[in-house]
């Protein structure tokens, strides 16, 4: 004879089943790591800090080119451009 008489019992041991093996398996996930982890030395500040933002601390970075203060004037020739084609621009619209 079958220990299970009904539907409900197979049920409750199937759904027993799968608690027990998610207990054992998150168990396993917190606690096997941790004595792994307790062991290590603990990383310095900086390193830390960069790695929590995103930053290689093996990657150096360039340092940014100067911007200029100001924009290189135009010269003439490039003035004479723009007007010629604001002018074609005009001619356009009116057709």
């Amino acid at each position: 004879m079958l220990p299970f008489s009904t539907i409900l019992g197979v049920l409750s041991f199937v759904v027993g089943l799968i608690v027990g093996a998610s207990l054992v398996g998150l168990l396993m996930i917190v606690i096997a790591p941790s004595r792994r982890v307790r062991a290590e030395h603990p990383l310095p500040r900086d390193v830390e800090t960069s790695l929590l933002l995103g930053q290689n601390p093996d990657e150096v970075t360039p340092p940014e080119p100067p911007k200029p203060d100001h924009p290189a004037p135009y010269s003439p020739n490039d003035l004479a451009e723009l007007r010629r084609l604001s002018t074609e621009g005009r001619g356009r619209r009116k057709r």
